[in-house]
């Protein structure tokens, strides 16, 4: 199905059951089991084989079997969550945040909880609002002083239901169609990427690349963002590719904080910096980043920029991952209210986002890498 801007976009249907699918699957980071299994599944449904790694690191590889790896384009499997960490006598559940879970969003929220395979439904509970002094009703309470109520009578009672200090607690799933299709659930960031990369892989595999490309798919970026390196020391990719999202800033709150927007197509980063105690962060090579851009235009888009401090991505600390380095830039997609359980997007971005991956990797063979000539001659393309 054509799109009208020169891609060959995956019908929005497809791209929304995809995602349904994905979203609805828990996969709190170091836990990321089920999102392994499915995305092998889906990627084995191609005819492709996949290979996991020991820490659930995913990669399916296309183009020239004997090369080494010319270009990584990945995407992380896991979402942020909570940590149960202590199990009150009265049988509630106190909590660790697991990731950059905002606090603010918690009280009221439904959630489940992840014990010995089992998905426990339960609430983060919130002091009854006829109770609450005026003091408090304007307070973000920290996560080591909110419960989780999931039923239980007592303790025995949660422990007989098979839940242990360190099981993961995670959103409740629930997708929600909204108008001009925009959905709305947990675990946008980033099963939106994945669901872009599965339908990359379909098209990889009916029109094979001239150079080695391998699909990453990886865990543990809301807890340390440095799964990437496993594939880092094992593919060593001369170029990588970071997929993820990036805060739409299109609401009231946010209005001029950031270009970014819901309907506004994939967005190319020119700076990431986590800016919070972190020294993390991407400056994206300037050659991939002009070449982003060049297959954004043979694509028919206009590709959104952003710079921003507060966000860090897998990509922070790959450049340095290999004795030569490694050529990294950051794509991403639209998003609304990150790290919340209502996070929102419009299925055509994610189309949108997969027409220039597709172009970008059939173009990945005439980019110039390194920081001399091919460096400066990339920086006048892309001003």
């Amino acid at each position: 199905m054509r799109n009208g801007r020169g891609g060959a976009s995956a019908p929005p249907l497809a791209l929304l059951d995809t995602l349904r699918d994905l979203s609805a699957i828990p996969a709190p980071s170091g836990n990321e089991d089920r999102m392994v299994a499915e995305v092998v599944n889906r990627l084995q449904a191609l005819g492709l084989e996949p290979f996991v790694d020991r820490i659930g690191n995913v990669t399916a590889g296309f183009g020239p079997a004997e090369a080494g790896t010319d270009l990584l384009v990945f995407a992380h499997t896991d979402e942020l969550g909570l940590i149960v960490r202590f199990i009150e006598p009265g049988g509630f559940l106190r909590l660790e945040r697991l990731g950059g879970v905002p606090e603010r969003v918690l009280p009221g929220t439904a959630v489940e909880v992840h014990a010995r395979g089992r998905r426990i439904p339960a609430v983060i509970g919130l002091k009854a609002h006829h109770l609450t002094p005026p003091e408090e009703k304007y307070v973000a309470l920290p996560a080591t002083e909110l419960y989780v109520d999931a039923g239980f009578a007592d303790a025995g009672e949660a422990i007989a239901a098979g839940i242990r200090v360190g099981d993961p607690v995670t959103y409740a799933p629930g997708l929600i169609e909204l108008a001009n299709g925009r959905v709305s659930g947990k675990s946008m960031d980033d099963r939106v990427a994945v669901t872009a990369l599965l339908e990359l892989a379909r098209r990889l595999r009916d029109h094979p690349p001239s150079v080695a490309v391998q699909l990453g798919f990886s865990v543990q970026e809301e807890f340390n963002v440095r799964g990437t390196l496993a594939l880092a020391a094992r593919l060593q990719p001369r170029m990588a590719v970071q997929l993820d999202v990036a805060p739409a800033t299109d609401t009231p709150d946010l209005a001029g904080h950031t270009p970014v927007r819901l309907g506004g197509g994939p967005v190319l980063t020119r700076l990431s910096f986590h800016g919070r105690g972190t020294l993390g962060g991407l400056i994206p090579d300037p050659a991939l980043l002009a070449a982003l851009a060049e297959a954004a235009a043979a694509a028919g888009l206009n590709p959104q920029y952003q710079a921003i401090v507060g966000l860090i991505t897998d990509a922070a600390f790959l450049p340095m991952a290999t004795a030569d380095g490694i050529a990294t830039a950051e794509l991403a997609i639209p998003v609304r209210y990150t790290h919340s359980p209502v996070e929102t997007v419009q299925l055509s971005d994610i189309a949108a986002t997969v027409d220039l991956l597709e172009r970008f990797v059939a173009s990945a063979q005439g980019i110039r890498l390194g920081r001399g000539q091919a460096a400066l001659d990339a920086q006048e393309v892309q001003q």
